[in-house]
């Protein structure tokens, strides 16, 4: 394992950040890097914290210190945490950095139900010049600068660092890497869609894709068996209605997705677990093609398994999986 980490805990001392609901910014990167920082270790990868306490640090001696600790190359990955205001998470990656590992930490969140936006960020109408100066700072590095969303619960936020320390690991060469695709010579995104028996638009949303473009050698990630059906809730629905759509017990499913109570509202994604003997009830204006995209199956497995002569259904019947 040739990668070093490291770890950016911004603002600090008399820099306190923003202040979300009276918490300064400060205080809140620190515990997530520590958090960070020590789930790293825990994997055996070397790390290090330029702040583990609460000191105020200049932008200059800040970047000083990220070339000191492992010298500026490709083999080096800065992760700066920060807070804000907003839903979703943020990633913002330099202008010659290499999307792979921001698209990966980026698919990893968003699989997990969360929204990000991953993108480049330019000052001004220059097009060469990077907008934040943690890029433009570094010449090597892969500078990661991930945007956290104030919760309320810090547990969520522990999850989310859980996902970005997964999706770095198993960049640098971790036990998951075995889940992703190492593109070759006359790869496109359709051919390697239909390789893996998925379609191109699952395909870019899992890897965080804008476009079609593939490059020879980088590694993307592909689908792997599922445990789980991701289940996006409509206008109108709730809990009681979703238990009995896919005959799982309410107090199970909650536990399942851990939930303290049965309020969700539309676009929540809850995962309903899949087993051997899975049924679906079929709603008004669902169709057989619908029903198989849900499960990740084709209308010809359900129509052979569930005898069926033609496509045609019904609301209220009971299709086997």
């Amino acid at each position: 394992m040739n990668y070093k980490i490291i770890i950016d805990a911004s603002h600090g001392g008399d820099d306190i950040g923003s202040l979300l609901y009276n918490i300064p910014e400060k205080n809140i990167t620190l515990d997530l890097s520590r958090y960070m920082y020590q789930k790293l270790k825990e994997l055996n990868v070397p790390v290090t914290l330029i702040r583990n306490e609460d000191e105020t640090i200049s932008p200059w001696s800040r970047f000083k210190k990220m070339a000191e600790v492992y010298g500026d190359h490709k083999y080096v990955i800065v992760i700066s945490n920060h807070v804000y205001a907003k839903k979703g998470y943020e990633i913002v990656y330099g202008l010659k950095q290499p999307s792979q590992l921001p698209n990966r930490v980026a698919s990893n969140l968003m699989s997990n139900g969360e929204q990000v936006i991953c993108h480049t960020k330019r000052l001004g109408s220059n097009a060469h010049l990077d907008y934040y100066p943690i890029h433009r700072s570094s010449a090597n590095m892969q500078v990661l600068r991930i945007s956290f969303p104030f919760v309320q619960n810090r547990g969520d936020l522990d999850h989310g660092v859980e996902q970005i320390v997964n999706a770095v690991y198993e960049y640098i060469g971790g036990e998951k890497e075995q889940n992703y695709y190492e593109v070759t010579k006359g790869d496109t995104m359709w051919n390697v869609a239909k390789k893996f028996h998925m379609d191109v638009d699952e395909l870019k949303w899992l890897n965080g894709f804008t476009d079609n473009l593939l490059r020879t050698g980088d590694k993307i990630k592909i689908k792997e068996e599922e445990k789980s059906i991701s289940y996006v809730v409509g206008k109108g629905e709730n809990l009681y209605q979703i238990c009995k759509k896919f005959h799982v017990d309410m107090k199970e499913l909650m536990e399942y997705n851990h939930k303290k109570s049965n309020l969700i509202q539309m676009g929540d994604i809850i995962k309903i677990p899949k087993d051997k003997s899975i049924v679906h009830s079929v709603s008004n204006g669902e169709n057989l093609y619908q029903i198989a995209g849900l499960y990740h199956t084709d209308v010809k497995k359900i129509m052979e398994k569930n005898r069926l002569d033609d496509s045609q259904i019904q609301p209220g019947d009971i299709i086997a999986i």
